[in-house]
């Protein structure tokens, strides 16, 4: 009985992850992005493009739920990752941003 209560509490929280990050957003696009989340995500590279310490070779890459932003990638340091997201968190649209950016290692 354990096993299925553990399940069940598993399946319960992920569906209110999904929901509350956005996941559940699929319904008028399908998997396909939006236009408004392009719209974000362009806004979002555009302003990623301004900045110098966020050029190559630091590789961002962006992902847009509804509002959700989510960041990917690798950067040469934590000042970075902390500028891509607030870059990121001004764009016009954005509601939240989810920074899965990691570092590279530099400790050769």
């Amino acid at each position: 009985m354990g096993r299925f209560r553990r399940a069940g509490a598993l399946v319960l929280a992920t569906t209110l992850l999904c929901a509350s990050a956005g996941c559940a957003t699929h319904g008028e696009c399908g998997y396909r992005e939006c236009p408004e989340e392009t719209t974000i995500r362009v806004e979002v590279e555009r302003r990623f493009a301004a900045y110098p310490e966020l050029r190559p070779p630091n590789i961002l890459y962006v992902q847009v739920h509804g509002h959700l932003v989510t960041l990917s990638g690798q950067v040469n340091s934590e000042y970075e990752r902390r500028l891509a997201e607030s870059v990121a968190a001004q764009a016009a649209g954005t509601a939240r941003v989810v920074n899965l950016i990691g570092l590279t290692n530099t400790s050769r």
